[in-house]
Formats: C-alpha cells, structure tokens, sequence
C-alpha cells in the first residue's frame, strides 16, 4: 500500500480495516490463484514422484528452452551467448548450464534493463528490499508468479494444511502503528481464511489477548517468521500454559531457522515446524520435509553448489537457474547465500535436496586467522528464559552478543553463553554479553541473527 492508503487505512475504524484487508485479499487471491493456477499445482504434486532421471530430463528440456528464448530476445544474453560461441544446441543436458559464468548482483544491477525479453509480457515487478545494496526492480511473468504462489499452497499440503485452511499469520505486516497498544492486535483477511497478526505488539501485557485470539480463531496453521512464532512460542513456556488449539503444522520462512526456536515452537504448539525457503528472484524454493532437509523443487530451477574458486562443491554458494521466468530470465545467478548437499557428489554440482541453508555469506563471523563461521546459534542451547539473541560482529576480534531473557538472566547463565563463544572461536575473539530488553529490527520486520559492523578486505 502506499502511503496515502496507509493514511486512509489507518485512520478507519476497526471494521473498516478488516474491510479493506479483505478487499485487498481477493485482489491478491485474483492475481495469485486464478488462471492457470490449478494446473501449475498439479504439476507441482506430480513432480514429488518423479525419478532423479525424469527431474534431469525434464529441467534439461527446460534449459534448452530457455537459452534459446535469451539469444533470440535477450539483449544480455544475445551478447554474452555470442562471445562465447554458444546456441541452446550447446546445452541438452542441465550440467551444461556450467557453460555459462556466474551472474553477480552488480551486474544485474548494473545491466538491468538488458535481462528484460523483448517478446515476454510482464506479470508483475518485485522489488528487492536493498539489504545488501541497491534495491532491484525485477520484471516476472505470469507462470513463474503463480508457480512461487502454488509452491508454497504444494509445502503446505504436504504438511497436512489444505489450500484454504485457517492460518495464523505472523511476519512484518504493520496492521496499527506500534504506539497503539489497544487491542484487537490482528485482522482477518477473508479472501485467504488467514488472521493476520502484529509481531510488533507482543509482549508479557499483551499475550493474554493473542491467547484468547488464537483459541477462538484456532487455526489449523502457524505461518511466520521463527523470530516472531518463537517469541510467541516463549510466552506460552514461559508461563507454562498450554495452547488451546492444535496447529497440523507451523511453516516459516524469510529468516534463518535457528536450532533452538524450532524446539521452541514445536515444544510450545506440540506439532512440527516445516521451514521453506525462496527468493526474491524467483529462481529456486526449497521446503523441508520430514527428515530436516529441504527438498529443492525441480520446476522452478536449476541449483548448483560452488566453492570460491567456483568449483562444484558439497558445502558452497548457492547458484541458480530459472526454468520458467521469460520476463526476466537470470541464468546461474549467484544469491548471495550458502548451503550443505545432502548425499550429492561434488563431481557435478547440480543438486537436490539441501542438508541446511547457512544463511546470508554477510552474516558469517570472520575470524582473524579468515575462517567464516555460520549458524552459531547452537551456542544458546540450554539457556533457560532465553527469548532471542543477536550477535553483532563490530571488528576482527570482538563481537557482542545481545540477549533478551524472560527475567534477568543469572551469571552462570551469561558464562556459560560466553563459554560457549570462545568454544567454536578458539578464543580468539573478545565477546561482550549485553543483556537488552528488545533487539530491533530490520526491513520489513525481519530479524537477523548475526550482523557485521565492519568491512572485511575493503569488501561487504
């Protein structure tokens, strides 16, 4: 919404609101879920049988498709297959995708109305947040819109949550400015049969209301961001109250799923939590199954493991290759983060299925002899009363750590936090505890476990 809507919403009464969120919602439900939607969805549950042998065939199809539609109507790639000496007869099988360089942020930001087809008609336009530089408009076609719609309704269903099932949603959605502390705290969009619930108005006062509001609504889902599902998570522990509903399953995204909120959700809602991941791009999503691992779902791409040094890798950066976006193909396109294989062999790197996402290559900690170390999260295990932490990297060697805790935390509990730090940095670094009563957040609401304050090789 823009800011004069933001103005009129927010000046309305609160049954107006819930008005407008449902207007809202059909207009959203129309573009999303109408069309070729049902078809695409059937694929989508089809493509969970198919042979390691059928998902190369089919995305080699694709991958011969694609480049051929980028030299006859790609500016960007018009040139680039062209120095290179290459057709779409060049590429018959998805590891020929290695053909090709890797495309970097800057030069998709730099070139970007050159990756726009001539001869594709533009669905929509996603506009990157900017977190890590410039924002980026990028233009998507309808099918790849519908398909990112219908893989998400494909991770749900899988779960036991059918399409149209009552969900609780808790993201970054600002549904009352944050100095309005009356409730109600939520507004229901009836397009979706979806409660949408404010992640900015939680806390010990207020809890008791998302209690009796989430017992009335009792939705058969908790969708969100972990930071936010596990702070609401903690309320219910930290009381000791049980639920009165009992979500089939709660699915995040957006953030890194850290180890210890996911045991504080299922422990809490007594059901499992089944995190996905996407981009914004539009070019690769995976959705964890049962086993932990996330499933990376052929339809959309192509996704590859590099070190580096750009050689295939078990544990790497994350490259991927759309197989559906005419409107703005992107083709071995570097993410920005990193991942594990699972069970997949570092002679090809083409993979399946991801054992884990570390997260963003930015929100590493740097150590002085240059090691990078991810997903430090397993250092809060076992704190008692912990509700989140952030750790914030301000030099080479020191980094602090920002807790919030139910009540004061005891100084046992703060050295065994510091402890476990020095543990998997060898002591290297210098670490202060800061016992915080909030952590702000970032764009969009979104929060982030690891920050760093300072360049590393004159680099971000």
């Amino acid at each position: 919404m823009g800011s004069v809507k933001e103005q009129i919403y927010y000046a309305s009464p609160i049954w107006l609101q819930n008005l407008l969120v449902s207007a809202y919602g059909y207009h959203l439900y129309r573009k999303r879920y109408q069309g070729i939607f049902p078809e695409i969805l059937t694929l989508l549950r089809q493509s969970r049988n198919w042979t390691r042998q059928e998902v190369e065939a089919w995305q080699a199809e694709k991958l011969h498709n694609m480049v051929r539609h980028c030299r006859q109507t790609v500016p960007f790639y018009q040139k680039l297959l062209a120095e290179h000496g290459l057709t779409e007869k060049d590429f018959t099988s998805v590891q020929d995708i290695r053909k090709l360089p890797i495309l970097h942020k800057e030069t998709l930001r730099q070139n970007t109305k050159r990756f726009r087809s001539t001869a594709e008609r533009t669905y929509m336009v996603q506009h990157t947040s900017g977190s890590t530089g410039t924002p980026l408009a990028l233009e998507v076609d309808e099918y790849t819109y519908k398909l990112a719609m219908a893989l998400l309704v494909d991770h749900e269903e899988a779960h036991g949550v059918p399409f149209g099932a009552r969900k609780a949603t808790f993201a970054g959605r600002m549904i009352q400015p944050s100095s309005r502390l009356n409730p109600p705290f939520a507004r229901f969009n009836r397009a979706e049969n979806q409660m949408l619930f404010s992640s900015y108005h939680l806390n010990s006062s207020t809890f008791s209301w998302y209690a009796k509001e989430l017992e009335r609504f009792s939705p058969w889902e908790l969708i969100g961001y972990p930071s936010a599902i596990s702070d609401l998570a903690s309320h219910y522990l930290n009381l000791g109250i049980e639920p009165a509903f009992r979500p089939r399953a709660v699915i995040t995204n957006s953030e890194t799923l850290l180890a210890w909120q996911k045991e504080r959700i299922e422990k809490a809602f007594n059901c499992p939590v089944y995190d996905y991941y996407g981009t914004a791009e539009y070019v690769l999503f995976a959705g964890q199954e049962g086993d932990g691992c996330y499933r990376l779902n052929p339809v959309i791409g192509v996704t590859e493991l590099l070190n580096d040094a750009g050689a295939p890798e078990s544990e790497g950066r994350l490259i991927a290759t759309t197989l559906t976006n005419y409107a703005m193909p992107l083709l071995r396109y570097e993410i920005g983060d990193s991942g594990m294989a699972v069970n997949e062999s570092i002679n090809d790197s083409v993979i399946h299925k991801l054992k884990k996402i570390n997260g963003r290559i930015d929100d590493y900690i740097e150590m002085p002899d240059g090691r990078r170390i991810g997903r430090l999260d397993h250092i809060f295990k076992g704190l008692n009363g912990l509700i989140e932490a952030q750790i914030i990297q301000s030099s080479i060697k020191h980094c602090t750590i920002k807790v919030v805790f139910s009540a004061p935390p005891t100084t046992a509990q703060l050295q065994t936090l510091t402890k476990n730090f020095e543990i998997r940095t060898a002591s290297q670094m210098e670490v202060n505890i800061e016992p915080v009563s909030k952590i702000t957040r970032g764009p969009n609401g979104k929060f982030r476990n690891v920050v760093r304050e300072f360049s590393i090789g004159g680099q971000e």
